[in-house]
């Protein structure tokens, strides 16, 4: 049967040549890991099983594209590596059909001038994405600062060119894109997001003409955004404190109107909307504006965080609070202190120590409070790199799993229990 089958092989080979048609084999390309501690996965997605971590420098060999992954051959292993993760040079990304190619092209692709993108986004930064994140980007192409493309993720590409503009314009360097930089960046023809806009001009206070008109919002803070954020832009600017577009977005605006405000009305000037600043804002209507605690049913709501999103966290034994950004996950939330800062406050709140010991906390997302669970333990994969933290941590909610097990972790549930009788 084997040389039946031999002789078949060797039959249809020649027949092939005969024809001009010499099966072709398929193209593979050598490519350089750019990071340290690079997923080699064994599925093209970030929650798959990794055969190794790579460093930086690691040669692979890439055989395919599988939307945002190469298929790559390592060690005698087929698997998976983020495209952004992998360096080739430009023969071998015509070759793979990806050379200019997005993954979803942008809106702002064909605007060529600052002004042609209107309205100035608000400020933002490393860890943000959306079309604040998309404009941004693309002014920073129209100057000459940016040569990637524009795919709304604001990574270390897109700091760099921000810390490049704001060099050239004489700011501090600080990657983040601040009222200061969007200004600059965007100025009078652009739209400005600091200009005046008048309540009858301004498409956010349509309908709005006096407080009693306004649904009382919950707090909020800078970073926060949504419809309570709304009311309060709307609230102070009938008082007169914010003179920008309602926009929905906390940022430096938004900050700045909420302490003048709370130094006219003698209240701690920290920016930030509590239960007594909205009490002298909206009058006692706003009473029962505090937060409520909220459970977050994972099996359904998985993204209702969705990846890279900035969050604040509140441990609920010791009541210190820092930002976090979603990195990934799918049986659970994985999660990055966003700053130096907040990995500080992490190590603190672990005592000193980092640790798998569950911690019950609460999560404070677009004007929501949710029950959860955390670890302090720094593990696997990072995004954020001048962190202080290497690694991520995992933040478990109601009917959340375990990645190991993919089953539900009883001290993680048990901690989720003990955050819903909790309260910001």
């Amino acid at each position: 049967m084997n040389k039946l089958m031999a002789r078949a092989a060797a039959l249809l080979l020649a027949m092939l040549i005969l024809a001009g048609t010499t099966p072709a084999l398929a193209k593979s390309y050598t490519g350089t890991v750019n990071k340290d501690k690079v997923f080699f996965r064994s599925r093209a997605n970030t929650s798959s099983v990794w055969h190794a971590q790579l460093n930086r420098g690691t040669k692979v060999t890439v055989t395919g594209v599988r939307g945002d992954f190469y298929a790559v051959e390592y060690d005698k292993k087929n698997g998976y590596i983020m495209r952004s993760l992998v360096d080739l040079p430009s023969s071998a990304l015509r070759g793979l059909g990806v050379e200019g190619k997005t993954s979803q092209a942008s809106k702002y692709d064909k605007v060529t001038s600052i002004s042609g993108l209107g309205a100035a986004p608000a400020a933002t930064r490393k860890g943000s994405s959306g079309d604040a994140v998309e404009k941004l980007q693309r002014a920073l192409q129209i100057k000459g600062f940016l040569k990637g493309r524009v795919d709304g993720i604001y990574g270390e590409q897109t700091a760099s060119a921000v810390s490049a503009f704001q060099k050239a314009a004489g700011l501090s360097q600080t990657g983040s894109a601040n009222s200061a930089t969007i200004n600059s960046l965007f100025g009078k023809g652009g739209g400005s997001s600091n200009q005046s806009v008048s309540i009858k001009d301004d498409p956010g206070m349509k309908g709005i003409t006096d407080i009693s008109k306004i649904t009382v919002p919950r707090g909020t803070r800078p970073g926060d955004s949504g419809q309570h954020v709304r009311a309060l832009q709307q609230a102070l600017k009938l008082k007169g404190y914010y003179k920008a577009a309602v926009d929905s977005s906390y940022g430096d605006l938004t900050t700045d109107a909420v302490k003048r405000f709370q130094r006219a009305h003698k209240l701690t000037a920290d920016g930030i909307a509590g239960n007594g600043t909205l009490r002298a804002l909206f009058g006692r209507n706003a009473g029962e504006a505090a937060y409520t605690t909220q459970r977050l049913d994972w099996k359904r709501s998985s993204g209702t965080i969705p990846q890279f999103a900035s969050f604040t966290i509140k441990d609920v034994s010791s009541g210190l609070t820092f930002q976090a950004r979603r990195w990934s996950g799918s049986n659970h939330l994985d999660a990055e202190p966003l700053t130096k800062k907040d990995a500080q406050t992490l190590k603190k709140i672990a005592g000193g120590a980092y640790s798998w010991a569950r911690r019950a906390i609460l999560v404070r997302y677009n004007g929501k409070v949710y029950a959860a669970s955390m670890n302090t333990m720094p593990h696997d994969q990072e995004t954020i790199k001048d962190n202080n933290y290497d690694g991520h941590f995992c933040i478990h909610f109601y009917n959340s799993k375990t990645h190991g097990t993919n089953r539900t972790d009883t001290a993680h549930q048990n901690a989720v229990t003990r955050a819903m009788k909790a309260s910001w």
